[in-house]
């Protein structure tokens, strides 16, 4: 495999399709031969075989283990293919990080980036506690709706009673007058 593709995937996986064919390759002859050495020390063990003989017995297990391992490499390269496909990044593939190498970014481009999104950080923070004043500002005239509504109405008594003669003119000018003084104050 090519050494710089081999890097690039150890950057992005933090091991490469190559070391997990290796460690995986080893994993099964050290198993095979971990086996074999404990059934022939249990064998050994069970039957009672004279020392020499064991020892013999025990020798051949590496021999063993290696045709076992021979027999087992179709498979293992069938999991290799496997692995080397599932781990393995195409040549036409850029990763994110990679981006910036390839737009060949130069550093002030880069502090020019990141003070624009400082500063559109700063706007919209600026924009959230607006919004927060304007929904205050949407409460205090849903709350205030009602006595507006209380003074359109107490003028069009005083007009009707002023009309009707029911109210005498300097009672109807104090109703006016105090109607005025709550318009103002509302509308601080």
């Amino acid at each position: 495999m090519n050494p710089e593709k081999q890097e690039y995937e150890l950057q992005h996986f933090n091991f490469s399709s190559d070391e997990i064919i290796e460690q995986n390759r080893f994993m099964v002859k050290t198993v095979i031969q971990q086996s074999l050495i404990e059934f022939t020390d249990e064998f050994v063990e069970a039957n009672n075989i004279p020392i020499d003989q064991a020892m013999e017995l025990r020798a051949k297990c590496y021999t063993t283990a290696a045709k076992m391992f021979e027999d087992c490499t179709q498979k293992l390269e069938e999991l290799a293919a496997l692995y080397q496909s599932t781990f393995t990044i195409p040549d036409n593939v850029l990763l994110p990080s990679d981006l910036m190498q390839k737009k060949n970014y130069t550093a002030e481009y880069v502090q020019e980036l990141q003070q624009e999104v400082s500063s559109l950080d700063k706007q919209f923070r600026q924009d959230c506690v607006f919004l927060a004043h304007l929904e205050e500002e949407i409460k205090l005239h849903q709350h205030l709706a009602p006595f507006l509504d209380s003074e359109t109405k107490l003028n069009e008594l005083v007009d009707q009673y002023r009309r009707e003669e029911i109210v005498p003119v300097e009672d109807a000018a104090v109703v006016q007058d105090l109607a005025e003084v709550m318009q103002n104050v509302l509308n601080l």
